[in-house]
């Protein structure tokens, strides 16, 4: 009778620890890990159009009050966020990228950098975010810097001066969600990897 006891406690310690293990994963993972209902063609750009809605779990809760994003419904705004760039690598700090788009299915939308405090990068550049009524032809396509020095040329750009690590968020405004949600969404900006401080010239 002992031993039956010690194996049902013992069982159902194990339940807790790997329950509360995978949900701490599911809360506390990195952005882009982890399953998320909703993502871009290529699987680089995340996110759930449940996160402001009656239908978000509560490990999607969870993440955003930790990560202190006060979600709209997603028919106000989407939320989608990346951590790699085009070919699959984590985003990193000392490397210089170029971010490539067009017009998105939105009325207005931003792309906002956040260090790996869930917080803008720590830095007096005055760099943190981009927004599509910043650019002139959106339809013609566009180009923004991402990385540790302003460039010269006046291109839009976000700044990775402080921060250890980053993520990128998208916001889409007034999104158009049967184009989102379609069998074929729409592409959504490409993030390609230039050159990295320590490469060779």
């Amino acid at each position: 009778m002992v031993r039956r006891l010690l194996a049902i406690a013992a069982a159902a310690l194990l339940g807790a620890i790997v329950g509360g293990a995978a949900t701490a994963w599911m809360i506390f993972a990195p952005s882009g890990a982890g399953p998320q209902a909703g993502a871009s063609p290529d699987g680089q750009w995340r996110g759930d159009l449940k996160i402001g809605s009656a239908e978000a779990s509560a490990a999607v809760r969870a993440r955003i009050a930790i990560a202190g994003l006060f979600a709209l419904s997603s028919k106000e705004a989407v939320y989608m966020t990346r951590a790699t760039d085009d070919a699959g690598r984590p985003l990193d700090p000392s490397c210089a990228y170029e971010m490539a788009g067009g017009a998105m299915a939105a009325d207005w939308w931003s792309i906002t950098l956040y260090a790996e405090d869930n917080y803008l990068a720590r830095n007096a550049d005055a760099a943190a975010s981009i927004q599509s009524d910043a650019i002139v032809d959106l339809a013609a396509g566009w180009r923004a810097a991402i990385g540790p020095d302003r460039p010269s040329d006046g291109t839009p750009w976000l700044s990775t001066s402080g921060a250890q690590s980053f993520d990128l968020t998208l916001r889409l405004y007034q999104p158009d969600l049967d184009a989102l949600t379609g069998p074929q969404p729409p592409d959504l900006p490409s993030v390609r990897r230039l050159r990295c401080a320590g490469d060779g010239a």
